[in-house]
């Protein structure tokens, strides 16, 4: 199991195929689906499909979108990471809901951001929001990323 990197309250490391069950749960909540604007999954293999996936990203381009857990319980809180797109990493966050509004998608979005900076010596990382995902955008504004010049839903280092 690889640890990529730790913040404060949450440790972060690979996907592995027996998290596809939590990964399921998560997914499979409609309010999460919806604040994310995708389909919920319907079932256990969707998640695994999904964690397959993110191996090979992880493979192709040294980093992806990582499991997320508290540090003092051990559970399941959702994933940060980075996935490569043409324009370069876009930072992620997605988290159950159980876990929401207590400071932990900020927590994660800087741990990665910053993981990214420091360890991948990465160039430059974004964040994007869609207009019908408030709670998104509220979250990038409080990252350590800056708004974009050119689009109000777009955040930049570098």
């Amino acid at each position: 199991m690889k640890t990529i990197c730790e913040s404060k309250s949450l440790v972060f490391r690979e996907f592995l195929d027996f998290d596809a069950f939590e990964v399921f749960q998560m997914n499979s909540d409609k309010d999460i689906a919806k604040a994310v604007n995708e389909k919920p999954y319907l079932s256990e293999d969707e998640a695994l499909y999904f964690i397959e996936r993110m191996i090979e990203h992880y493979h192709e381009f040294g980093f992806g979108l990582w499991a997320a857990f508290e540090k003092k319980s051990g559970r399941f809180v959702g994933w940060a990471g980075m996935r490569q797109t043409k324009y370069g990493p876009v930072v992620n966050v997605r988290l159950k809901k159980k876990f929401w509004n207590k400071g932990y998608g900020k927590e994660a979005l800087n741990a990665v951001v910053n993981y990214g900076i420091n360890e991948l010596r990465l160039d430059k990382i974004a964040g994007k929001a869609h207009p019908s995902q408030p709670a998104t955008v509220r979250l990038l504004e409080q990252s350590v990323l800056k708004n974009s010049e050119e689009n109000p839903l777009l955040f930049k280092y570098q």
